[in-house]
């Protein structure tokens, strides 16, 4: 019965517990940092493209892909981008709208054997922005 009143190993059993989980954790919030992120800067390029768009005078559907699509190479972050154009614009108050998307890889995702309600290998974000064209 002796050994049951020694407590000299419980440090190391209590931290051999409490890392994986704490390092578990703590991989979860950067996921989530990373996807919160990536769904501001999808957002950021969408309604840049359209601003760039709706001052254009020429072609506003071009202007404004082309300015999305450089917004939201500069965020580093996304894979598998994509651009789209839902409503063109073109004369002088008609609307323009531009749709942006990409995904984020997901670094929890070897663990979805393991606990089934986690998402799969990349998150997807996506965002739209609408402007009134603008002439003068």
């Amino acid at each position: 019965m002796k050994f049951l009143k020694d407590k000299r190993g419980m440090e190391m059993l209590e931290a051999a517990i409490t890392t994986p989980i704490a390092i578990l954790v703590m991989l979860a919030i950067v996921n989530l940092g990373m996807v919160v992120y990536a769904q501001q800067a999808v957002q950021a390029a969408a309604r840049h493209g359209a601003r760039m768009g709706s001052v254009a005078q020429q072609c506003p559907a071009c202007y404004a892909m082309s300015g999305a699509k450089s917004a939201i190479a500069q965020a580093g972050i996304l894979e598998n981008t994509s651009v789209s154009v839902l409503a063109p614009g073109g004369s002088a108050g008609s609307i323009l709208k531009i749709q942006v998307s990409g995904s984020v890889p997901n670094f929890l995702a070897p663990l979805t054997s393991l606990f089934p309600g986690l998402p799969g290998q990349t998150f997807n974000v996506s965002a739209d922005s609408t402007f009134r064209q603008e002439g003068w």
